[in-house]
């Protein structure tokens, strides 16, 4: 069986290069940050609703109708607009811009195998 090539389990190739390396856990404080500058009008938003809803609650404690159906307007308002810009980062993410995409990365997978081909 020495002829045979000898074939390197998983296991085997992971004992030889030690640990898998572990990421390094964010603190809350790095994870808030990294959220608000990826998307900082959702917190924005959010802050605007929690005035409304704080401004509508207090107008309806002074018993006075007209500024708390206005603040409660406003709140149901800042909370459409804060869901929409949520929506509008998710998709922005997974948006590709590209007319006929599958078309465009055929064509360069050709042209970079005419290069590869050239080079050689």
């Amino acid at each position: 069986m020495g002829w045979l090539p000898t074939m390197r389990t998983a296991c085997e190739s992971s004992r030889d290069e030690g640990p898998p390396k572990m990421p390094r856990n964010e603190s809350l404080e790095e994870k808030i940050w990294r959220k608000f500058s990826q998307q900082p009008l959702v917190p924005i938003g959010c802050a605007a609703t929690a005035y409304f809803l704080a401004s509508g609650i207090k107008s309806f404690r002074d018993r006075d109708p007209v500024k708390s159906q206005r603040m409660m307007k406003a709140r149901v308002m800042a909370q459409f607009a804060t869901l929409m810009c949520f929506i509008g980062y998710l998709g922005v993410e997974k948006l590709d811009f590209r007319i006929a995409p599958m078309y465009q990365d055929a064509k360069k997978a050709q042209a970079q195998q005419g290069q590869d081909g050239s080079a050689e």
